[in-house]
């Protein structure tokens, strides 16, 4: 048995003074003489026995009271590990989750509020000597100093909620380094307080150390409903002026009740776009779409959006991305070669295409990156220069459409198809052919004919290219001859796509040029060759931006960048830079959602687009129980649950932090002594004369 404040034991010298008062407790006899007192003899000598039994038993009543009351005063407890926990240096860390989660109500109030009242509670119930760490999601750099018990509480008023759940793992490993770090022979503690979201609560990955105990102190809120946007996406990756635009939204209900007609909006540049009406069963995931069309060229900024109460953090979603006003496409031909006359006719004057032709023996492969589309049209050797760089373009977002020529050398074609994970050219076979199937489901061929047209004259070739099968490409066949050969195939590499056409642009050996498919076909790989855009960023702790930028856009050479979302402004520091990729790292300061313009000295670059994640909304959480059914397996008996919103909560604390406490034993004894007393002195006589 321990005593949490043994130097009230000396208080147990207060057993002398019932002694006292029991030795100087004389009574004075009256002296009454009577003519016969021989029979009194024996009543005399047996009252005296019995009364000096009364009073030994009234000093032992006194006594006991005493020394439990001490006892009382001492806290007195069985150490609630085998190893007493007696090193006079002590070290607490306290984790207080400010996940959104943290927002909801509990049974005490908001959970949050809850977490910050335990913490200091906890803070409290240890001495002034304590040493103490306090984290929280955004784990900020002054959370690594050391505070004082007044430091701790003062700094708990200014823990707020945060977008960022961190993983319970990380968190721990995080407080026993440091816990280390302070003082190998202090005794080590670690509350854990959160309402433990399953996602993130990944016990089985702790790492074991028997130096340091922890605590898991579950808040468990309210039952909530909660209608939440889960994400957002486009139809098709790029963006044209005036074309029509289809974002799918998937919607959540997290709830055990239904919701009929519940408008959904979107605004584009704080525009009304479109407004759909939801309705959706208990429980389930439903998707619906929104069109519209993009009026101008330039920045857009999206937001979808709905009303749904209490939990409003993932109502909203925002997004953004660039309509550019043309497209560069590039045409590479042999010298002399007059093949790309048939695309300057289809470009020509076209206000969403900037087409330029250049001769295979003046390219500058270093301007590819200003392009978005790239046309090889029958030529007959790729240099291994050339083909480097097509496929860096091809990676990068860009979209190649290749033609070879009869007379080229396949071995240099394959190269180039191998370093894009396409298919192979086997060899050229000048059977006539006919095309006979189009994937109408494409998108390049997407709204173009009113409908899949059975008499469709189609093109005939003389002369095509047999392909081998590649198990690893992704191959989509556009157009297919009807051997089956695969005509016209699409292949997705890195960011970018391969337009493969397995016969040459040759008036001589085909009429593709005056068949009905050319112009849908040619105009609109040139029309969908668009970088790629990531619409939108999920707010958390190691977010890095990788973005894509042309010729036009691409910062100057500068160390830092600049967030600006018109309330708060930020020095983004730059990672690495190369050619048209950026990469950027904004740390911590993306705390809030919504939209952050980058800028370069001064030249605004882009709008980013930030959101909160929505893994909060879509998890449940873990009560007392549940944590003790997953520590039962672990076998880790330094990880113990505190039951945070009891109203007993000190009492647990004491209980798993300093043992089984005994006070209320003693407490229970001193009542018992003091009743025993008091039935002594007046009931005693009645008693014996019985």
């Amino acid at each position: 048995m321990k005593f949490i404040y043994p130097e009230f034991l000396v208080a147990l010298l207060l057993i002398g003074i019932p002694i006292l008062i029991h030795f100087l407790h004389f009574k004075r006899y009256k002296t009454v003489y009577f003519s016969q007192v021989n029979f009194l003899k024996a009543v005399k000598e047996e009252s005296r026995k019995k009364n000096n039994l009364k009073q030994l038993l009234i000093l032992l009543c006194r006594i006991l009271t005493v020394a439990a009351l001490v006892f009382i005063f001492s806290q007195p407890y069985f150490p609630a590990n085998k190893e007493a926990k007696n090193l006079a240096q002590k070290l607490v860390a306290i984790y207080v989750d400010n996940s959104f989660s943290m927002k909801q109500e509990g049974n005490q109030g908001i959970l949050l509020e809850q977490a910050k009242s335990r913490a200091m509670e906890i803070a409290q119930s240890y001495g002034p000597a304590t040493r103490f760490l306090l984290i929280d999601n955004q784990q900020q750099p002054e959370s690594r100093q050391i505070l004082s018990q007044s430091q701790l509480i003062s700094k708990l008023g200014s823990i707020h909620e945060s977008p960022v759940q961190l993983p319970l793992s990380q968190i721990h490993q995080s407080l026993s380094n440091r816990l280390q770090k302070q003082g190998a022979k202090a005794e080590k503690n670690i509350y854990l307080i959160s309402d433990f979201q399953s996602y993130a609560t990944d016990l089985n990955v702790f790492i074991k150390d028997t130096s340091i105990y922890t605590y898991l102190i579950p808040l468990t809120g309210q039952s909530t409903n909660n209608l939440l946007i889960d994400s957002c996406w486009f139809e098709t990756p790029g963006h044209k002026k005036n074309r029509e635009e289809i974002l799918s939204v998937r919607i959540q209900n997290q709830s055990s009740q239904s919701y009929q007609n519940v408008p959904v909006r979107l605004k584009i540049n704080d525009t009304i776009k479109a407004i759909n009406n939801l309705s959706i069963e208990p429980e389930a995931t439903e998707e619906i779409q929104l069109t519209y069309k993009n009026n101008q060229a330039g920045i857009h900024r999206g937001l979808v959006e709905l009303d749904d109460y209490p939990i409003v953090y993932d109502n909203h979603y925002y997004f953004s991305y660039t309509v550019h006003s043309k497209n560069r496409v590039l045409a590479i031909a042999q010298p002399n070669d007059l093949t790309n006359s048939k695309l300057e006719a289809l470009f020509k004057a076209d206000e969403n295409i900037d087409f330029e032709t250049i001769a295979v023996n003046k390219i500058q492969v270093s301007q590819f990156k200003n392009y978005q589309c790239i046309y090889l049209l029958n030529l007959e050797n790729l240099s291994s220069g050339l083909i480097s760089s097509l496929k860096q373009f091809v990676e990068q977002g860009g979209s190649l459409a290749v033609f070879p020529g009869i007379n080229s050398q396949l071995s240099s074609y394959n190269q180039l198809f191998a370093s894009l994970n396409a298919v192979q050219l086997i060899a050229g076979d000048s059977t006539q052919l006919r095309m006979e199937k189009v994937n109408y489901k494409h998108l390049l061929f997407d709204k173009v004919f009113l409908h899949e047209k059975q008499d469709l004259e189609l093109p005939r070739v003389s002369y095509s290219f047999r392909t081998s099968t590649n198990s690893r490409s992704l191959e989509t066949s556009l157009v297919e001859f009807n051997n089956r050969q695969p005509a016209v195939s699409e292949f997705q590499a890195g960011s970018g796509r391969l337009y493969q056409f397995n016969f040459p642009l040759d008036d001589e050996k085909t009429n593709f040029t005056q068949q009905a498919i050319f112009v849908p076909l040619i105009y609109n790989i040139a029309l969908n060759s668009f970088a790629p855009q990531d619409i939108q960023y999920e707010i958390k702790n190691d977010l890095v931006l990788n973005l894509s930028f042309n010729e036009a856009q691409r910062p100057t050479n500068t160390q830092t960048l600049l967030l600006d979302n018109g309330k708060q402004q930020f020095r983004i520091p730059v990672i690495n830079q190369l050619n048209n990729q950026l990469r950027i790292d904004p740390g911590q300061a993306i705390q809030q959602a919504g939209f952050y313009d980058l800028y370069s000295n001064e030249h605004q670059l882009r709008t980013l687009a930030f959101n909160y994640s929505r893994e909060e909304s879509r998890s449940s959480t873990q009560n007392a129980q549940q944590l003790n059914q997953v520590l039962s397996t672990l076998n880790n008996p330094n990880i113990t649950t505190i039951e945070g919103g009891n109203n007993d909560f000190v009492q647990q604390l004491l209980i798993a932090n300093e043992g089984t406490q005994l006070w209320k034993i003693f407490l229970f004894l001193a009542l018992f002594f003091l009743a025993m007393e008091v039935l002594i002195s007046r009931f005693w006589e009645m008693i014996f004369k019985r």
